[in-house]
């Protein structure tokens, strides 16, 4: 899709008065030539036709729309009528880069690439687009935060296209990929940013990234052997996974949650214990953690004391409608209605119709003799005013829900049923 930007050119046969010369070039009076319309114009009178406009109208279309048939001959006109343009462009548009006139900085460096391709001025596009994917996040707008990520990206392949295999921008790829999380391809890109680069300072730090690369590539196959593992009902080869993990990475605190899942599912709830209590040791603490440690503490016979680590978890987490079913079915098998009602609507509110949070309610409602309602929805009344941020806040909150619904880890000996996957 073309830029917008294009929609200010306007297409015009060469008056005599204007010349541009140079070196192997010579004006062909056939070619219609673009040139720009003056801001706020949407027409063209014969006092805006100037070299300048039509130098600005062949640098809009030379920055988005290299795909033009007369292309080459623009570019060959704007350099035989300034052969310094490039250098003085690629100036303006750091200025404009660090004003954080970020459009104008693009249609620059678009110019300097496609006027005068080489790696620098490909560098320095992708480096733009990540520094308008980054503005694009903090405006929370993920949609052009994308969009920019995807045109760096695009930018350097286009550079791997046009110049071979570019220790610079080899270097610069590998570095974007590492960034987005993508190791396999990071480490390609060393590799064969390594292969080509000349020995250097650079080239020890990039050796020492790769390293750590493959050591983090290494460590998640490790972690997701474990955890396929544990979903397949393998739990030994799960702990043997998770152990290895643990040999290398003592300080990490994945490896140990792993290993206290498949040991408690194996029966060893002891064990287990004492890699969720050294999860805890080393920082982490979240609703799953404290959920595990109360079905190893109700396996053992420590009721009230699993009792006390689901609450804990509900503080933690309130949106995890495991620890809240979990909670309102112990509370209702000690006969404890108010507390189990309690979490019982937290749980519908979060469930809507799931199956255990209904089928929990009937139970409630046996026991009790006393009927729980139908969920209420309110409708709230506000301004127009206030509109955009009630429905920000509305999304967020949705989002959060959705987001806790999705991670939750099974019940299991005496504890109703979720399934993890």
């Amino acid at each position: 899709m073309k830029d917008d930007r294009l929609k200010t050119i306007r297409y015009i046969r060469i008056p005599d008065t204007i010349k541009a010369e140079g070196e192997g070039f010579a004006i062909d009076p056939d070619k219609r030539i673009p040139i720009q319309l003056p801001p706020g114009a949407s027409s063209l009178r014969k006092e805006d036709i100037s070299l300048e406009a039509i130098i600005s109208g062949m640098l809009t279309v030379i920055a988005f729309d290299e795909d033009n048939e007369d292309f080459q001959y623009f570019r060959s006109f704007v350099l035989a009528a300034d052969p310094s343009l490039p250098e003085k462009l690629n100036q303006a548009a750091i200025a404009k880069e660090q004003q954080k006139d970020y459009e104008f900085a693009e249609e620059l460096f678009l110019d300097v690439y496609h006027l005068l391709p080489q790696s620098a001025s490909c560098i320095n596009l992708a480096t733009l687009y990540s520094y308008r994917a980054v503005d694009a996040r903090e405006k929370k707008d993920d949609r052009k935060e994308t969009e920019y990520l995807l045109s760096a990206r695009h930018t350097l392949q286009d550079g791997i296209k046009r110049f071979g295999e570019n220790a610079e921008i080899l270097s610069e790829l590998a570095s974007f990929e590492a960034y987005m999380g993508n190791l396999e391809e990071a480490q390609d890109y060393l590799e064969r940013y390594l292969s080509v680069a000349e020995e250097g300072e650079k080239k020890e730090e990039m050796r020492s990234l790769l390293k750590r690369i493959k050591l983090q590539i290494e460590n998640d196959e490790e972690i997701k052997e474990a955890y396929d593992e544990i979903m397949l009902g393998n739990n030994g080869k799960a702990i043997d996974s998770a152990s290895k993990f643990i040999a290398k990475n003592p300080k990490v605190w994945n490896g140990y949650f792993l290993r206290a899942w498949a040991l408690r599912k194996d029966g060893k709830y002891s064990d287990a214990k004492k890699d969720l209590l050294e999860c805890i040791k080393l920082g982490e603490s979240s609703g799953d953690i404290y959920n595990e440690l109360s079905i190893c503490e109700l396996e053992e016979g420590n009721r009230e004391l699993a009792k006390t680590y689901l609450e804990t978890a509900a503080d933690l987490d309130d949106g995890n409608l495991t620890v809240l079913s979990n909670l309102a079915y112990l509370f209702l098998q000690d006969g404890q209605l108010d507390e189990a009602r309690e979490y019982l609507e937290k749980a519908r509110f979060i469930s809507g119709d799931d199956r255990i949070i209904s089928s929990l309610i009937e139970e409630y409602e046996k026991i009790s003799g006393e009927k729980i309602g139908e969920l209420i929805h309110e409708e709230i009344i506000h301004n127009d005013d206030e509109d955009d941020g009630y429905q920000a806040e509305l999304a967020e909150i949705a989002k959060d829900a959705e987001a806790h619904h999705g991670h939750h880890h099974d019940h299991e000996g005496d504890c109703c049923c979720h399934d993890r996957s």
